[in-house]
């Protein structure tokens, strides 16, 4: 670890990297609030396979910003990050080096805003589900237990439909363009029955 941070140390200011707290939660909040600025920029859609482009479009329509960040700033194997309270996606650049992985990777932190706008509107900081769970294939449920464990249901709720767009083409562009619409997602995605609970509990649906 010490023979490559030193070179990294090197590269950054050190009032920009904050480099004795990589690989923690302190990081990705340093990185979140902007405050970790090295080794994190834009992405922008030059030179990107389409689907990327569009997601990268649909994501700036809704005030989404995307950056790919050194994996330093991200603890274990986080592929990606959607602060949905900062409206921010971060995403590993170890995970995105070749288009393929890139994509998935977008499509699953896209899919994260959109369940952001499936919440109301992506001024507030609450994600709600799309889907109903019995549209979600079983392969991917199991997917869903074997990344993220059944301790907590409502990060099972929230990862296992992310984890069945990262496989699936336009599902997350599908989405990002309902919320960019101009009638609230819920009249395109029918909303599961916690989600619509939601919604009429807090004046969405009348």
């Amino acid at each position: 670890m010490k023979r490559f941070l030193l070179p990294l140390v090197l590269l950054f200011p050190l009032s920009a990297v904050a480099h004795d707290i990589f690989h923690t939660r302190r990081s990705m909040e340093c990185m979140k609030q902007r405050e970790c600025t090295a080794g994190v920029n834009e992405l922008t859609p030059e030179e990107k396979p389409e689907e990327v482009k569009i997601i990268l479009e649909n994501l700036k329509e809704m005030g989404v910003k995307v950056y790919s960040a050194i994996p330093q700033y991200f603890i274990d194997e986080y592929r990606g990050l959607y602060f949905s309270d900062k409206n921010s996606l971060f995403l590993n650049s170890r995970y995105t080096k070749d288009d393929e992985s890139l994509l998935k990777v977008l499509r699953h932190e896209g899919w994260h805003a959109a369940q952001d706008c499936m919440a109301g509107t992506v001024a507030n900081s609450d994600l709600a589900t799309i889907l109903s769970h019995d549209k979600i294939p079983s392969h991917i449920i199991d997917e869903t237990f074997l990344r993220y464990g059944p301790h907590d249901p409502t990060v099972f709720r929230i990862e296992r439909e992310a984890v069945w767009a990262m496989y699936e083409p336009n599902m997350t562009i599908k989405a990002l363009e309902a919320c960019n619409s101009d009638v609230p997602m819920w009249e395109t995605y029918f909303p599961p029955k916690r989600t619509w609970s939601y919604l009429y509990h807090n004046g969405y649906i009348k």
